[in-house]
C-alpha cells in the first residue's frame, strides 16, 4: 500500500489480508484482518465514497476491493470502470426511484452478471430441491441461504419449455387442419398454453427470488388458481361499487387493490410475516392467475361477441407483455405491503397507512393507469416507447424490492433473527 493509502488506513477502516487492501462497497465484509493476527474489521463503504477516494488520488487503482456477492477480489480501478460501463443507466434509474420510494439504492447492477450462470448445467437434485422446498422439513435454515443475487436458471428453462409447448400445439394445429376434432383441441391447447406460459414462467422467476424457500409449491398453486379467480371477482365487485368507470385507466387502482387484498387474504395464516421476498412471491402468484384468467376471458369474448381481434393475436400480444404487467405489478404491491408490516412493528401504525407503503404502491398503480391510458398512441414508435418506459420502471422497482428483501434476510442471518 502506498503512502496515500496508508494515510487512509484509520479513517477508512481498510483491512489487509495477503497484502491486499479491502473495502466493502455495500453489504458487509464477512471477516478480514488488518494484518497477521490483527483486528477484524467490517465495512460498509458506499460506491460514492470509494469513487471519491479514487478520484482524489487517496485510493490507488491497484488496491483490491471486495463486497458480498462478488466471486473474487477485484482491483479498485477495474471496479470503478466496470461500474461506469455496465450500470450507469441502471444506477440513474435506481437512484431516482429509491429517492421517490425510500428503498435502498443499488450501487452496482448488471443484467449480464445476473444471467451469467443461467446456462450452467444443473443437477436433477437441484431441480427437485427447488420444487419440494417450503415444507417444515424442506425449508433451508438461515445459515444455508445465499443472499447473493439469485441467478434465474430455472426461469429460463421453464420459459423455453413453455414456448416449445406452444410451438408444438401450433404445429399440431396446422398438421391436422383437415381433422376438426384434433385441430380444434390443438387450437384450444395453444390458446390455453399461451395464456399461462409467460405468467407462470415469470412466477417461477419470483420463486427463485425468494431465497428463503419457505413457501411450498402447493401454496403457490393455490394462490395462482384460487387467488387469480377471487381477484377477478373482487375486481368486479369494486367496479360495481365505483359505478363501473368507463375509462380504461381506472383499472389501475381497482385491479391492483383487488389483487393485493386477495394476496393478503390467502397469505394471512402462514406468510403474512413482513418478509419482503415472501410478499413479492405471494403477489406474483395472484398476479399470474389474474393475468392468465383475464387473457382467457378476452379470448372467449372475442370468439362470441362478433367480429374483433383474432384470439391467437390477443394471446400472443398479452404473452409478450406479461413480464411487464400484472405479475410484476402485483409483486411490487405485495412487497410494499409486507415491508410496511415490518414498519408497523416499529411504530404501531397500520400497514395500509404506512407512508413507506404508499410511496411504493403509487408506482405499480401509476404504471397500470399509464399502460391503459390513451397517451402516446399517435404512432407506433410512441406506442412502443410507452411500453419501454413501463418495462424499465416496473423491473427497476422489482430489483429495488429484491435488493431490500436480500438485505432483510442478510441482516436476519447476521444477527441470528428467526424470520
Amino acid at each position: 500500500m502506498d503512502g496515500r493509502n496508508a494515510g487512509m488506513a484509520s479513517s477508512s477502516r481498510s483491512s489487509k489480508k495477503e497484502g491486499r487492501t479491502a473495502f466493502a462497497t455495500g453489504g458487509y465484509i464477512r471477516r478480514f484482518q488488518t494484518g497477521e493476527g490483527g483486528e477484524s474489521r467490517k465495512g460498509p463503504y458506499t460506491f460514492k465514497e470509494i469513487s471519491n477516494w479514487y478520484a482524489t488520488g487517496q485510493l490507488s487503482p491497484e488496491a483490491f476491493l471486495w463486497k458480498e456477492g462478488m466471486a473474487e477480489w477485484v482491483r479498485v480501478g477495474e471496479f470503478i470502470s466496470g461500474y461506469q460501463e455496465e450500470s450507469s443507466f441502471w444506477v440513474g434509474v435506481f437512484g431516482m426511484l429509491s429517492s421517490l420510494t425510500g428503498l435502498s439504492p443499488i450501487e452496482r447492477f448488471s443484467l449480464k452478471s445476473i444471467f451469467k450462470g443461467v446456462f450452467r448445467r444443473r443437477t436433477a437434485q437441484e431441480r427437485i430441491d427447488f420444487f419440494t422446498s417450503g415444507g417444515s422439513k424442506s425449508t433451508p435454515a438461515l445459515e444455508e441461504i445465499s443472499t447473493d443475487w439469485p441467478s434465474p436458471w430455472l426461469f429460463t428453462r421453464i420459459l423455453a419449455l413453455s414456448l416449445l409447448i406452444c410451438i408444438g400445439w401450433r404445429l399440431m394445429f396446422e398438421a391436422f387442419n383437415n381433422a376438426p376434432v384434433v385441430s380444434g383441441a390443438a387450437y384450444l391447447g395453444l390458446l390455453f398454453s399461451i395464456s399461462f406460459a409467460v405468467p407462470f414462467s415469470i412466477l417461477v422467476l419470483f420463486a427463485e427470488f425468494n431465497v428463503r424457500r419457505n413457501i411450498s409449491w402447493y401454496s403457490i398453486i393455490v394462490l395462482v388458481l384460487g387467488g387469480g379467480i377471487l381477484s377477478l371477482i373482487v375486481t368486479m365487485i369494486l367496479n360495481e361499487l365505483s359505478g363501473n368507470p368507463r375509462a380504461a385507466y381506472w383499472a389501475g387502482p381497482i385491479e391492483e387493490a383487488a389483487k393485493l387484498v386477495v394476496a393478503i387474504f390467502f397469505a394471512r395464516k402462514f406468510f403474512l410475516n413482513g418478509q419482503i421476498l415472501n410478499g413479492m412471491l405471494c403477489g406474483a402468484a395472484v398476479g399470474a392467475g389474474f393475468a392468465g384468467f383475464e387473457t382467457a376471458g378476452y379470448i372467449v369474448n372475442s370468439e362470441y361477441t362478433g367480429p374483433g381481434p383474432d384470439p391467437l393475436d390477443i394471446a400472443v400480444m398479452r404473452g409478450i407483455f406479461a413480464p411487464f404487467g400484472h405479475v410484476s405489478w402485483s409483486a411490487i404491491m405485495a412487497g410494499a405491503f409486507w415491508l410496511a408490516m415490518k414498519k408497523q412493528r416499529q411504530n404501531n401504525i397500520p400497514s395500509i397507512l404506512q407512508p413507506s407503503f404508499w410511496r411504493i404502491a403509487v408506482i405499480p398503480i401509476g404504471l397500470h393507469m399509464f399502460w391503459n391510458s390513451p397517451l402516446l398512441y399517435k404512432s407506433a414508435l410512441l406506442y412502443y416507447a410507452k411500453w419501454g418506459i413501463c418495462a424499465v420502471i416496473c423491473w427497476s422497482m422489482v430489483f429495488l424490492l429484491l435488493n431490500a428483501g436480500l438485505i432483510q434476510v442478510r441482516q436476519a442471518r447476521e444477527h441470528k433473527i428467526d424470520l
